[in-house]
């Protein structure tokens, strides 16, 4: 594969969870933001372990590897609770800029201190144009944002509590990988670990568990509601994650993170059109920043 096909393939993947924000917004108001996270990620992760199939359990029985899973799947479990909790209270635009930036510094510094590995001289100035990108569209005015005005501090911190669960997962896998293991086989893994406990928070939500309903949350589901649920299970979940474990064979975890930053980018432009929040000229500068990032990631280092 050229450099240019995977970089592609990252790209994609960012693109659709990009989305994920404005569907988890549209859905707030029959399903918790916790419920959207613990569900799609949950029902997403088993779905890749059956694609894996027996593989993955396999996977499991190699010494050498177990830890990367066990450490990956923590991270997996975690990521989406706080990533769609953080981004209702801190807005969807703010809530997926902290957290995809967040990322790319993580997974740099893994490589850079387990490995031995610096980033190279393009990664560190994709990774600064980046940031100054992050700054600018975190910086805004969020009175015309979702954000909520008292627990903004809350969802910022859990925005970036998320970012480091997704560097730590995307490190892992990318270790994983690179032993000659095929993406799918380690995504089955690590991803069907990690769904275990986040299916169930998924099954005491819906069973009424934080609601004492007992299940008629569950029954009252509009059409609506089911489809933007199967949309999150099918695109951002599935396809995006395959995609981005082919894209680690052939990219370095750090590279990886800062071309995913077209994810905030994507998010952004979604939460302006669609859920109506405002950014200035400072968050145009923003936008057009993270974008040049993900260009100057494109031609950063393999790992190879």
């Amino acid at each position: 594969m050229t450099h240019s096909k995977p970089t592609v393939m990252v790209a994609l993947a960012a693109a659709l969870w990009g989305t994920t924000g404005t569907v988890a917004y549209l859905l707030s108001e029959s399903v918790s933001a916790l419920a959207v996270g613990a569900t799609t990620m949950g029902v997403g992760g088993l779905v890749l372990a059956l694609i894996a199939g027996r593989r993955a359990l396999r996977l499991w029985t190699v010494s050498s590897l177990r830890v990367l899973l066990l450490i990956g799947g923590v991270a997996v479990a975690i990521y989406p609770l706080a990533f769609y909790t953080g981004m209702s209270l801190a807005g969807v635009a703010v809530g997926n800029i902290v957290a995809l930036a967040t990322g790319p510094l993580v997974g740099a510094v893994l490589e850079w201190r387990l490995e031995r590995d610096p980033p190279g001289r393009t990664w560190w100035w994709a990774l600064l144009v980046g940031f100054i990108g992050v700054v600018a569209l975190a910086s805004g005015e969020r009175e015309f944002t979702t954000a909520d005005p008292n627990l903004w501090p809350l969802g910022l911190g859990l925005a970036l509590l998320a970012g480091v669960a997704y560097g730590t997962f995307s490190y892992c896998l990318s270790r994983i990988i690179r032993t000659e293991v095929a993406p799918t086989i380690a995504t089955g893994a690590m991803f069907g670990a990690g769904s275990l406990p986040l299916l169930l928070v998924a099954g005491v939500h819906w069973l009424g568990g934080d609601t004492g309903l007992g299940g008629s949350e569950l029954a009252a589901l509009e059409l609506d509601s089911v489809l933007g649920l199967s949309y999150l299970v099918a695109g951002p979940m599935v396809l995006s994650y395959l995609l981005y474990g082919k894209g680690l064979v052939h990219l370095s975890s750090s590279v990886v993170l800062v071309i995913a930053l077209v994810e905030p980018a994507v998010a952004t432009l979604l939460a302006v059109a669609v859920v109506g929040e405002r950014f200035g000229p400072i968050g145009i500068v923003g936008l057009l920043a993270v974008t040049s990032a993900v260009v100057l990631a494109g031609r950063a280092k393999t790992m190879r």
